[in-house]
């Protein structure tokens, strides 16, 4: 019989081969003639909620400090995904809805210009009521009874008092020790343990599959922040404007659509030079330090030239990423959401959202890959889609299965022909309009990862050879909370320039 391996004899061993084999590559970079080699204080790698909520709070805060946001695509927002329809006008939000009220969020947005309104329930096309639908086996299922709806309620009373045996959960990963095995175990073996299985499919969506994934990650995504049930929404209905404010206001601090190709990182004096591919060309930056805020995969870290030492390539390597994608697809005559006709009067349907539910799987989870949801949006015709994986994959296996799923729904009679005003029926194909990939929405860890002093690793990362971090990984991927994890996190970065130089 095999001897199993601790994941300490694995970080060990790993990090004992990366000594032995890796050497850090020679810096190389050769700057386009016409671009000037640019010193700042503080390079950010990343434009999502971290990186450009600590570009706008330098500039606002510690305005002595110069600074580059780097960003690979063309505008600020991570995954803010803003849908503006040519035809009607309207807007329908397709990655963040909205954002926790907690300290510091609405300060933001004041600081922004972006105004806002306060509201316990969800806010914007979101609102009206919820049904459920078994599409692996394209039919409606009857809502919850009475009963079964009291007994979901009460699933849900368990987990939050659960939940409220770990307030520091809100602050970060400051675990207790040892781990209490309550947060390691998975999530569907915890609901077992408590009879809470009522409460797992409403707390499924983006857990990926929560026959593996640790409790403690559930309880980080729908924490107590989620339950106090104050939100703020953009007045407009467009959270886009408010990355393109902080854009307008970084102006050419921001770099947009930009890649750096390699990033070489002075543990003597802790100053960093990146080697930046820009749309005008090859430039090179020297900061006195590094803010990454994208994920710390060892696939995202490595795609940009980052050094790794052997410490932070052991840990990186033990994150498991789960499969998000977020579409919006144009569905003609999608059954369950039309208006219907009763007693020669027209009724509108209050369904908003149908949840993807299999009644065979004894927590009612779709067996991933699948769609877990379908919102109606403002925009007649236009549903937004969200898909999850246990795994990523790529955007054309995604595209595919939805289609294969909405095909299905079609030949069980969900999806119907229309009249296209002529008096003739026609059947229109649905049709992605947009397409966004979250992953790895929020890399995890295995229990014995996190019993193993995991975290603790992971924080002592913060200010060794120049660099900080913040992001998903380091707290939960809410935008409000990471808000105010990393300015704690910009606090200690300007700090160490201040002691340091």
């Amino acid at each position: 019989m095999k001897t199993p391996i601790s994941f300490t004899s694995l970080l060990l061993l790993s990090t004992s081969f990366a000594l032995s084999t890796t050497t850090a590559p020679q810096f190389q970079c050769t700057p386009s003639p016409t671009l000037p080699h640019q010193s700042i204080d503080i390079a950010i790698l990343g434009g999502g909620a971290s990186g450009t909520f600590s570009a706008i709070h330098l500039q606002n805060k510690h305005a002595n400090q110069t600074l580059a946001l780097i960003e690979a695509k063309p505008k600020l927002g991570g995954q803010v995904n803003t849908y503006h329809d040519p035809s009607t006008g309207l807007t329908a939000e397709y990655g963040v809805n909205q954002y926790t009220d907690v300290p510091g969020a609405a300060e933001f947005l004041d600081a922004l210009g972006i105004p806002y309104t306060r509201s316990g329930t969800r806010g914007g096309d979101r609102g009206g009521g919820s049904g459920y639908i078994d599409i692996q086996n394209g039919r409606i299922l009857d809502g919850p009874s009475e009963e079964e709806g009291n007994e979901t309620a009460k699933a849900i009373r368990v987990y939050r008092e659960i939940l409220g045996r770990y307030p520091e959960l809100e602050e970060g990963f400051l675990l207790p020790e040892p781990v209490p095995e309550d947060l390691v175990l998975p999530f569907t073996e915890l609901a077992r343990k408590y009879g809470i299985e009522r409460a797992v499919l409403p707390l499924s969506t983006g857990m990926g599959d929560l026959d593996s994934v640790p409790t403690l990650y559930v309880m980080k995504h729908y924490g107590t922040h989620v339950y106090r049930n104050r939100f703020l929404y953009t007045a407009r209905k467009n959270n886009q404007e408010i990355y393109d404010k902080a854009q307008q206001l970084l102006g050419e601090s921001a770099l947009l659509s930009s890649k750096p190709l390699a990033i070489q990182r002075n543990e003597n004096n802790n100053s960093v030079q990146i080697c930046l591919q820009t749309p005008t060309g090859t430039q090179l930056l020297h900061a006195k330090r590094l803010l990454v805020t994208i994920p710390p995969t060892l696939n995202s870290l490595k795609g940009t030239g980052l050094d790794l030492t052997p410490e932070e390539t052991a840990l990186f390597a033990n994150f498991s990423r789960i499969g998000y994608y977020s579409t919006l697809v144009h569905i003609p005559g999608f059954l369950p959401f039309l208006s219907f006709q009763q007693n020669s009067t027209d009724k509108k349907n209050n369904i908003t959202v149908l949840e993807n539910t299999y009644p065979a799987n004894s927590f009612n989870l779709p067996q991933l890959p699948a769609i877990w949801n379908i919102h109606r949006t403002s925009i007649p015709d236009l549903y937004h889609i969200e898909y999850g994986t246990a795994t990523p994959l790529s955007e054309d296996i995604v595209k595919q299965n939805i289609f294969t799923d909405l095909a299905r729904l079609r030949n069980t009679g969900l999806i119907i022909t229309i009249d296209n005003g002529s008096g003739t029926d026609v059947q229109e194909d649905p049709v992605v309009v947009r397409f966004a990939d979250h992953s790895p929405f929020y890399p995890y860890l295995s229990p014995e990862a996190i019993k193993d002093g995991f975290y603790k690793r992971l924080a002592k990362l913060q200010g060794e050879r120049g660099t900080w971090w913040t992001g998903g990984a380091f707290h939960v991927p809410d935008s409000s909370l990471l808000w105010r994890f990393s300015e704690g996190v910009v606090a200690g970065l300007v700090k160490s320039i201040e002691e340091g130089g």
